[in-house]
């Protein structure tokens, strides 16, 4: 039987796994966005067939849940069945596969809009353990909650895409998905897991710059769970978002989705405000409204900074890294790097935060001060290169979480 999510909000406790009373913790995160139509068309509906992705953890845990979501959705969504297991050596583990239920049913429907918190699941993980997290969808739905790839196609890494779709069937409950084809994320916006001693949450708020796979994140995430702090690190970055305005595709305003994405956070003890270099370079191109002046990008800044510190979350602002040579249309101009360094100024010396990370000065060229150091940006010139990610993640000072 399906269950209605309006009658599935309360835990069932199952002996000898985790429950709500656990000191849950945000262990990852894909914030959701509104997947557009392609050019050429429609989006093409999911019916009978199963969305599978993976994602890496960073502290050992007792148990998970998952919150699914149908936040952009134009009608309700209708979970048939779902899991998570393990992956080993880049192929999910049988043994491992556990059933997500809703109140102890195994199906749930999410109405318009609404997210769907699953029931805890017996499953212990590792730091570095690679979960999958399995979804079928009896019924015809359109993909469009999504979270969006960094680049133009789905993600691909050494254990396989990120997510995948397969052909018909619910396999959930096997390793194998026949016909999978990858596929951005869909429907799963974050997993929290009973940490096995009081761990809290470092969430990252940013933009294409830090989204992804082997990002400074992701680095970050890994020298604090080799210095033994217990702190996960939550991307929750989206590709093109900006602070102040929605961008189709590129999700809602951050300071529309803060409150869901970072401050909801469980465990949530600090957050990195990480760029705001979006706002600067679409306003006036690729977004139809004015380029904010300095002063406005600030005020976005303070007011994240006091959402955050009245829920007690400690702030960490980072500069925002050069802008010169982005290839997007009319995104860079001297004018506008004008209020980029002007923020960054106001970032360093204004106090409004708990601590500042200086990212431009980490990567920038001392010769060329408004482009990326030769070796440390990518091609397009507005995301860094793997050598750029690495010099971030690994100087960033551990002592700011303390």
């Amino acid at each position: 039987m399906i269950r209605p999510l309006a009658a599935a909000f309360a835990f069932t406790l199952i002996a000898g796994t985790a429950s709500a009373q656990e000191p849950w913790v945000a262990a990852w995160a894909a914030p959701p966005a509104q997947q557009p139509a392609p050019a050429n068309g429609a989006l093409k509906p999911l019916e009978d067939q199963t969305v599978r992705q993976r994602l890496t953890v960073t502290v050992a845990g007792r148990g998970e849940r998952v919150t699914f979501t149908n936040a952009y959705g134009s009608k309700p969504l209708t979970i048939g069945a779902a899991s998570i297991g393990k992956l080993v050596n880049g192929k999910l583990d049988p043994a491992s596969i556990r059933p997500l239920t809703f109140s102890g049913a195994a199906s749930v429907v999410l109405p318009i809009g609404a997210p769907a918190l699953s029931d805890p699941a017996d499953l212990k993980t590792a730091p570095g353990d690679v979960l999958a997290i399995s979804l079928y969808l009896p019924k015809a739905t359109l993909p469009e909650t999504y979270h969006r790839p960094p680049g133009a196609a789905e993600v691909v890494g050494k254990d396989g895409p990120e997510a995948a779709v397969s052909g018909k069937g619910d396999f959930t409950r096997t390793a194998e998905m026949p016909g999978a084809a990858p596929s951005p994320r869909l429907f799963v916006s974050r997993v929290d897991l009973a940490a096995t001693r009081p761990t809290g949450a470092v969430v990252v708020l940013g933009t294409t710059r830090q989204e992804g796979e082997g990002r400074w994140p992701d680095i970050l995430a890994r020298r604090l769970a080799a210095a033994g702090r217990p702190l996960t690190v939550i991307n929750a970055s989206m590709v093109a978002s900006p602070l102040t305005h929605p961008y189709p595709g590129g999700g809602d305003a951050a300071l529309a989705r803060f409150d869901r994405d970072v401050l909801l956070a469980p465990g949530a003890r600090y957050v990195i405000l990480a760029d705001g270099a979006n706002d600067i370079g679409q306003g006036g191109g690729l977004y139809p409204a004015p380029t904010p002046t300095a002063e406005e990008l600030e005020a976005a800044y303070l007011q994240l900074a006091s959402r955050a510190h009245a829920r007690g979350l400690k702030v960490i602002a980072a500069t925002m890294m050069p802008m010169a040579g982005a290839p997007f249309p009319n995104f860079y101009s001297p004018e506008k790097d004008l209020i980029r360094q002007a923020v960054n100024t106001w970032i360093l010396t204004s106090k409004a935060f708990d601590a500042v990370i200086d990212m431009d000065r980490m990567v920038r060229d001392p010769a060329q001060p408004l482009h990326f150091a030769p070796g440390l940006d990518s091609a397009n010139h507005f995301t860094p290169s793997e050598a750029g990610e690495k010099k971030i993640g690994e100087g960033i000072d551990l002592g700011l979480f303390r």
